[in-house]
């Protein structure tokens, strides 16, 4: 198999699988048990891998034995698999390229060491689906392949680089969407650096509500790159507005035993009961309190810190702008203006500031010491 620039990803990486089938898809496999050759996969191969205590018990027709570890090794760039998590059942998931099994004290550990490129199609397939504007696939493909690479060593003390859930990124397996692909492959190897041609956090959200904010309005952290802008592309979209209503007594006693606030202070009532935010603010400012919209928005389960508050009867109504933390790309934003038929270069200059866009063979990145 050619030399490819490759990345470890754990796969089902919160399950506990004692029992997993693997079947060969395309291209050619062999199979190596504690590094010893042991057969090739051809198109009928159906093997069981099964957990017995530390060890990975291979098991096929007249075949049956122990490894600390088993390798299915691709011969070539377009080799795939299939993986069928028998005990629990889950649905099958098809991958690229190699995958490495282990046994731990209570499940198998799956790792696939995929091409770069074939996993960032992969994410962007399971992040944002697959009828997207070809200008919006460009984006978001630059944009996971940045955050992967930013995020390289996330677990690099358990061995392997990322995981496949929303702590690293979505990765349910390979995508046969072809826009996806052409997206990754018109933009490989594209990552955003800042001035001093560092790695960006490419933090993305869902819908920002009509502006993004400041990286330290969230994380504390001043960030060149995520700052606050004004967007009036995700205002139409599905997750620009929503409401939600709470009984009055339930959020003047939030306020209250969390805050120390004065709720039985009628001027200071007042003002929590009629909250406005025209402009993102940080804090529900009532004089000398001072509520942290962020924990406000944990704590009430809410979609934004972008809400106004009004006073309806026995309860309190939050009338809500978008969905999630609102910093860096707000997709649905991006989404309209690939739509309305801007670039992926304009589209990513307009939520991200002094950025560069570069290919990340240009920074070594992959070099060791």
């Amino acid at each position: 198999m050619e030399q490819q620039q490759s990345i470890s990803i754990r796969l089902f990486n919160s399950y506990s699988i004692s029992s997993i089938n693997f079947f060969h898809v395309s291209g050619d496999y062999t199979i190596y048990g504690d590094s010893v050759r042991l057969f090739d996969a051809d198109d009928l191969s159906f093997i069981s891998v099964l957990k017995s205590g530390d060890s990975v018990f291979l098991r096929m027709p007249n075949y049956e034995r122990k490894f600390r570890f088993v390798r299915f090794v691709p011969h070539t760039s377009f080799s795939s698999f299939k993986l069928k998590s028998v005990h629990p059942d889950y649905k099958a998931r098809t991958y690229d390229d190699e995958l490495l099994i282990s046994a731990q004290s209570k499940t198998l550990q799956l790792f696939n060491k995929v091409n770069i490129e074939k996993y960032v199609a992969g994410v962007v397939q399971w992040e944002v689906g697959t009828n997207n504007p070809q200008e919006f696939n460009k984006v978001k493909t630059i944009v996971c392949r940045t955050y992967a690479l930013g995020n390289w060593r996330r677990h690099e003390f358990e061995g392997f680089q990322l995981c496949d859930e929303v702590h690293c990124q979505v990765f349910k397996g390979k995508t046969f969407n072809q826009n996806i692909r052409d997206a990754a492959i018109e933009t490989t190897e594209y990552i955003l650096v800042d001035d001093s041609a560092r790695i960006i956090t490419a933090a993305f959200h869902s819908n920002c509500g009509g502006q993004t904010m400041n990286s330290e309005d969230v994380w504390s952290k001043s960030v060149s790159s995520l700052r606050s802008i004004n967007d009036t592309f995700c205002m139409r979209k599905a997750n620009a507005s929503w409401e939600k209503k709470i009984p009055k007594d339930l959020w003047l006693d939030y306020v209250g035993t969390k805050y120390g606030c004065p709720v039985r202070d009628s001027t200071f009532v007042k003002k929590v009961l009629n909250f406005d935010q025209p402009n993102r603010q940080i804090y529900l400012l009532n004089d000398n309190y001072f509520i942290p919209l962020k924990f406000v928005r944990e704590d009430m389960k809410l979609k934004s810190t972008f809400f106004t508050i009004k006073e309806d009867g026995e309860n309190v109504v939050f009338c809500g702008k978008g969905f999630g933390h609102g910093v860096g790309l707000c997709q649905e934003g991006a989404l309209r203006m690939a739509e309305k038929g801007y670039s992926y270069t304009k589209i990513i200059n307009y939520y991200y500031t002094h950025i560069h866009l570069i290919r990340f063979s240009q920074m070594d990145f992959f070099k060791t010491d």
